[in-house]
């Protein structure tokens, strides 16, 4: 059984150390609702915050590099009103997935020997629950971060219980859609989250349509399956149109070995079943003809010479026979050379497929060494063993318990520089071998034309000898000769040029059936099951929006689109129709909405939302009290949900009677970073 798709917040601290001390906190959730008050500047938005950058998901918000968190954390921190240089500083997450798995991600802010794009992994709750766990480092915000063995996302993917599918890009290719992608859907932070519909889901990284395939697979959509399918079947054809470009460029290299021609040649794969083609002509008695039409008019001409023979072959028949002897032993002993030859070009080819598979070997273990140096510059100190589980990383062979390799481990550098070298020299010698196969192939083109010819020759010498006795014509013969050539041509290659039919038929076939697959889901619509969850969407969406007091529209009117799976009315997005206050709530929502629809109908949502400072644009206070009510029912359903807020601690308690929660309160005038004591 598959494990759900899970995210768990256990806890996260904030680090940071001065020339005076160090400063910092831990903040502890639960399951539910867990609400963060904190006045404003306190620092609850550095907290949340610290999440996401602790996630490496700091994309999300823009495509620059920059940490996204205060000068508290990067350059100067204020204690008891002074301020003091922030010498180095670092978030820790504690998190579960479904199954209870706990684990402590550490990121650093600034340090001066550990980049930033390093995350340590703690298998373990190493801040509730400190102890010498087991840790390996990963990278996150470079090329391979989604997709590499050492990769943070790659690794938070299985862990969390995704499984990201490749989407198209704008540029064609099909890469994966990046957690930054679907965080939006789960966090909304204070400066710009709040502006408007859609969440602000980035369009830097070029996927098509990025907001609905992050929608499509938040709530696994069939939909979304039929337009991962059209990618296929559309990468599928265009392969098929490649193969047929092939195709068609080796059946002309044999029409002209064979001294044929083809007409009603197809230009594209999706019109060869459509026309009478390939027909292969060739000339016979002045005219271009099909080929076995042709065949019989050459076997015919030759036979009526066989008919006439001239009659001197008497005065030349001494010499004949010895040129036949020749010719029989040449071509015995070319027949026998091509033998040999095949079979050295066929061991020469298994020879070049084994080293073209260690190259493929000496490849990836060079990226996952570079990975590691990589992580090691970067500043990485928990480095994932490469040789593990008793298997030689480069022969790749199980090596017996107790049996040491060597007492002088090379480093990650010497590793590479040891691999390179190996992959130097098999990618010379797989040179080597291909240049040795393609000379083996022009020697075997040469013998076989040498083998035609003198075949051809010990058939003349024996029809001259078998024939009358006399001198033959050089015009006859000359002709009879061309004709001979001709006819062995034909018939030499008359297979093959039906083998390239054959291939075109086939891969025509191949293209037909993959359009009309293609055809069929093109225009698909949204599945009886797609419509349930997003009538679901709209149905949780309206009642909401009645119990947040939204007036602009009648919240009957409000529905889900399904195009773009906004909310919007009588066919137009919401925006400037309603007022501020009326568009934070279809914020609150929609949000807690697609969350709700996720959990009951078992789509890929987290469980987890993230709300900082909800309460904008002046929002009535019954109308923020629903929403805390409206996110400790969801809590209680299993979802986590997480508020941090501004609001007087008095009517926020007031406003949460009655409700299962977690207050974690900042008293006024404290900060979030406060000195932490040596007990600690």
């Amino acid at each position: 059984m598959e494990m759900k798709p899970r995210l768990i917040l256990r806890a996260v601290r904030l680090d940071v150390h001065t020339a005076e001390g160090n400063v910092g906190r831990t903040v502890t959730f639960q399951r539910g609702l867990n609400i963060l008050r904190a006045g404003n500047t306190s620092g609850k938005s550095t907290t949340v915050q610290a999440i996401i950058y602790a996630l490496g998901l700091e994309g999300m918000l823009s495509p620059k590099r920059e940490v996204p968190l205060p000068h508290s954390m990067t350059d100067r921190v204020t204690v008891d009103g002074v301020d003091q240089l922030v010498i180095s500083s670092s978030v820790s997450l504690e998190f579960e997935n479904a199954s209870g798995a706990i684990v402590t991600a550490t990121r650093q802010v600034k340090i001066t020997d550990v980049d930033s794009s390093v995350i340590s992994v703690e298998f373990g709750p190493g801040i509730t629950e400190p102890t010498d766990y087991p840790t390996s480092d990963y990278f996150v915000r470079r090329p391979g971060a989604a997709q590499r063995e050492s990769g943070f996302h790659h690794y938070l993917s299985n862990f969390l219980g995704w499984k990201l599918p490749q989407v198209a890009y704008m540029d064609g290719s099909e890469k994966p859609l990046y957690s930054e992608c679907i965080f939006p859907f789960f966090y909304v932070e204070q400066k710009h989250g709040w502006s408007g519909l859609p969440p602000r889901i980035p369009t830097y990284f070029g996927i098509r349509e990025v907001e609905k395939r992050s929608f499509e697979y938040i709530l696994d959509l069939d939909v979304f399956q039929r337009t991962l399918l059209r990618q296929r079947l559309k990468s599928n054809m265009l392969e098929i149109e490649s193969a047929w470009q092939v195709s068609v460029s080796a059946l002309n290299v044999t029409a002209r070995a064979a001294g044929v021609t083809v007409r009603n040649e197809p230009r594209r794969v999706s019109d060869y079943l459509n026309t009478n083609a390939p027909i292969f002509t060739a000339l016979a008695a002045g005219e271009w003809i099909p080929v076995d039409v042709a065949l019989d008019r050459i076997r015919r001409a030759l036979h009526e010479q066989d008919q006439n023979h001239v009659k001197t072959a008497e005065e030349v028949a001494p010499e004949l026979e010895a040129d036949l002897q020749v010719a029989e032993d040449s071509l015995r002993l070319t027949l026998s050379t091509l033998t040999i030859l095949i079979e050295e070009r066929v061991v020469l080819a298994e020879q070049k497929r084994q080293l073209d598979l260690r190259l493929d070997a000496l490849n990836e273990d060079l990226q996952r060494h570079k990975d590691a140096s990589m992580l090691v510059r970067l500043g990485a100190k928990h480095l994932k063993l490469l040789a593990v589980d008793h298997i030689c990383p480069t022969c790749h062979q199980d090596v017996a318990d107790g049996m040491d390799i060597s007492r002088h481990v090379m480093t990650t550098e010497e590793n590479i520089a040891f691999i390179e070298r190996q992959r130097n020299t098999f990618f010379a010698t797989s040179a080597d071998t291909a240049r040795s196969i393609q000379s083996l192939h022009d020697r075997e083109k040469d013998l076989r034309l040498t083998l035609s010819t003198l075949r051809r020759q010990v058939r003349q010498i024996k029809d001259t000898l078998t024939g009358p006795s006399g001198a033959p014509s050089i015009a006859e013969i000359s002709n009879r000769a061309a004709l001979q050539d001709q006819l062995d041509r034909l018939v030499a290659n008359e297979r093959t040029l039906e083998q390239h039919r054959e291939a075109l038929q086939a891969l025509a076939v191949s293209h037909r059936e993959q359009a009309l697959l293609l055809a069929g889901v093109a225009n698909s619509t949204l599945s009886d099951n797609d419509n349930r969850k997003l009538n679901s969407v709209e149905q949780h969406l309206r009642r909401q929006l009645h119990r947040y007091q939204f007036d602009s529209l009648r919240p009957e009117d409000v529905e889900i689109n399904r195009e773009t799976y906004r909310p919007s009315h009588e066919g137009y997005e919401l925006g400037f129709d309603i007022s501020a206050s009326d568009m934070i709530r279809v914020i609150w929502s929609y949000l807690i909405s697609v969350l709700r629809v996720g959990e009951e109908h078992d789509g890929n949502h987290l469980g987890l939302l993230i709300f900082d400072e909800p309460k904008q644009q002046e929002t009535a206070q019954d109308s923020y009290r629903q929403l805390l009510q409206e996110a400790a029912e969801q809590g209680q359903r299993g979802s986590q949900i997480i508020i941090a807020t501004s609001e007087d601690i008095e009517s926020l308690t007031e406003m949460l009677r009655g409700t299962y929660y977690k207050l974690i309160h900042i008293p006024e005038g404290e900060k979030i970073l406060t000195p932490v004591r040596k007990a600690d």
